[in-house]
């Protein structure tokens, strides 16, 4: 059986390294890339089960790394990592079929969670408790 694998889109080096130790747990598959242009040709060669996709990268913003990605395979499944972009941004990715969107900062420890449970519409953000660990809550 062939392992699920990610493709993790971020112009921060420690997102990407975080990240793949996260999905690496899970027991996934990851490959990196750093740049719109190096993603667009990692999904071409990858063919991830899933994309998690910056939005703000120096070369080709993450909606034009999104465009080439429908064009390649309307279907693939892909999560939008945000940093607190405009409310404009995430419609636009929400019109070229994203449901999941990953808040930037203490998001992290839900990622496993959004990818796991499959294609469901969700915006999931860290809430701090003073009790307890960090509690992905939908918003």
């Amino acid at each position: 059986m062939t392992p699920y694998k990610v493709l993790v889109v971020d112009d921060e080096d420690n997102i990407r390294a975080l990240v793949q130790t996260l999905l690496r747990g899970e027991g996934r598959n990851v490959v990196l890339a750093a740049r719109g242009k190096e993603a667009i040709a990692m999904f071409k060669k990858e063919r991830p089960n899933l994309t998690i996709l910056d939005i703000d990268m120096p070369d080709i913003d993450g909606i034009t790394v999104l465009r080439e990605i429908r064009t390649i395979d309307p279907l693939a499944r892909v999560m939008v990592f945000t940093g607190g972009e405009s409310p404009v941004v995430e419609s636009q990715a929400k019109a070229l079929g994203v449901t999941d969107f990953l808040r930037k900062g203490l998001a992290l420890p839900s990622l496993a969670e959004l990818q796991s449970r499959g294609s469901q519409s969700a915006a999931v953000e860290m809430t701090p408790s003073p009790t307890a660990p960090l509690v992905p809550r939908k918003v």
